[in-house]
């Protein structure tokens, strides 16, 4: 094969060093955060906390009011029990690896707001879900026929996620304009040349009035990236400034035209349906299992909700593969897409070797790695593709 020249400087044995440990340990300790709250909610479902405080919450207000309790209490609980986790990873070991440039006082205000923000909606949620499958619960109490209200009550878990599937659907077009802006600020592409080629490109994948933002992510962090976002109206595509400011154009045209490749092939709508399909096979399972590990209550029962949550969060974990496979298929459709319309398709080489320093990404982790923990190919794998694709298409 040809070899391919790159403005890029190769990563230093050092710099590749640095970047496995910063794989590495965000792993170990993302899988240390995953059992620890596995552990939260078995303790607070064996122990009879949720159960007791569900009890004294129904002798002083009415059904809806004790879920909204119960649920708030657990967040809270659940939150507050993973603060060091998210302290270390989030803040301590991205200040050490040079990332992270909010002050720890700044950094735990965001992580309030984001708390606060958790809290809220899952009250929402669980107060709908409790209060649908309650007043069914009532009506089936009711019915004398023989078998038919057990048979009914068997399928409170069908309830439950047809709230979730609704809740994923308004949170994906509501994030982009309600929640994300609380947190940074979103402007139109300040550079105007390259705000000018943007648009002709997104004009070629035929999307004329394209909504193309630059965030303010320097406040926050060095890291460097793009994504796009939204569903029914709120789409939008979304630069960091930090990128803009460390990559030269060509190589931001490939990364726009990558995320210009999730809007045309509509990976949004894709992902919301596979979630929606992976959430009825987590909550049949969870109807499935959770009889078998309660001490004896519904699962329309609120004081139930750790396990029922203990029960989901694990079934969560164990469909990484699944989950993180899919994520992968879309991003290399999009890497595909993002080199075809793209004018200067060896760009991608560099831009990709170029992250592997700015982002300190690991190049070729094992197989093994990549199937259960990754939500996009490895930078290995993607930068041999961008080659084949540059060789075929040199500029």
């Amino acid at each position: 094969m040809t070899a391919i020249a790159s403005a890029v400087v190769p990563i230093t044995g050092a710099e590749l060093a640095r970047a496995r440990q910063y794989l590495y340990g965000g792993l170990a300790w993302g899988v240390g955060a995953e059992v620890w709250t596995l552990v939260l909610l078995a303790f607070a479902y064996y122990s009879g906390a949720s159960a007791a405080l569900a009890a004294w919450l129904g002798r002083k207000m009415p059904r809806w009011a004790v879920a909204s309790g119960v649920t708030a209490a657990l967040m809270i609980y659940g939150l507050t029990g993973l603060l060091p986790f998210s302290f270390y990873v989030d803040y301590g070991r991205e200040r050490r690896f040079g990332f992270e440039h909010l002050g720890v006082a700044a950094w735990l205000a965001q992580w309030a707001a984001a708390s606060l923000l958790t809290v809220i909606a899952a009250v929402v949620v669980a107060t709908i879900a409790y209060a649908w499958v309650g007043r069914g619960m009532s009506e089936h109490k009711r019915d004398a026929r023989p078998g038919r209200a057990g048979a009914r009550a068997q399928r409170w878990w069908l309830k439950m996620w047809v709230v979730m599937a609704a809740a994923v659907v308004v949170t994906v077009a509501l994030e982009p304009v309600v929640i994300e802006p609380l947190f940074n600020h979103f402007t139109p592409v300040r550079n105007a040349a390259l705000r000018t080629d943007i648009e002709a490109l997104a004009r070629r994948a035929g999307i004329p009035n394209a909504h193309i933002y630059e965030m303010d992510a320097s406040r926050q962090s060095a890291h460097t990236n793009a994504y796009v976002v939204g569903i029914l109206g709120s789409q939008r595509i979304v630069l960091y400034d930090t990128m803009i400011a460390r990559q030269p154009p060509a190589e931001i045209e490939f990364v726009v035209g990558h995320e210009i490749g999730h809007y045309v092939l509509h990976h949004l709508w894709k992902g919301v349906g596979f979630t929606v399909v992976l959430l009825l096979g987590w909550f049949a399972l969870l109807g499935l299992i959770f009889p078998r590990l309660s001490r004896g209550e519904s699962g329309a029962d609120v004081a139930a909700l750790p396990l029922v949550l203990l029960i989901l969060v694990a079934l969560v974990y164990l469909s990484a593969p699944a989950t993180n496979g899919f994520s992968r298929w879309e991003e290399h459709q999009a890497d595909a897409y993002g080199l075809q319309l793209t004018p200067a398709p060896c760009a991608a080489v560099a831009s990709f070797e170029r992250e592997e320093r700015t982002d300190l990404i690991y190049p070729d982790p094992p197989d093994w790695m990549v199937w259960w923990f990754f939500n996009h190919p490895d930078q290995q794998e993607r930068i041999n593709f961008a080659r084949q694709a540059c060789l075929a298409r040199p500029q």
